[in-house]
């Protein structure tokens, strides 16, 4: 927000405690929760089909099959990383 809109506005004070307690919140962080839950399996998921397709590049001929199969393998390495996880949370 704009400095000046800040110094016009009536409930500027109720602003700035809002910000000063967020800044002081002791909740924990999510950042790492966030990344380990949505980010990391879609990169596993991006370098997996990829991998597949270029291992299943020589055995299948057909594309439509070797394109299934590595779906398949994303799908397969996603859901093995979520297991683990789970059991890790689990333990920790």
């Amino acid at each position: 927000m704009d400095q000046q809109q800040c110094q016009n506005c009536e409930q500027k004070h109720n602003c700035q405690e809002v910000y000063k307690r967020l800044g002081q919140s002791k909740a924990p962080k999510v950042l790492s929760k966030v990344i380990l839950a949505f980010l990391l399996p879609l990169i596993l998921f991006i370098f997996s089909i990829a991998a597949a397709e270029r291992l299943l590049n020589e055995s299948l001929k057909s594309e439509a099959t070797r394109n299934l199969a590595a779906f398949a393998a994303g799908i397969l390495v996603v859901f093995l990383y979520l297991i683990i996880l789970k059991l890790w949370r689990r333990k920790n």
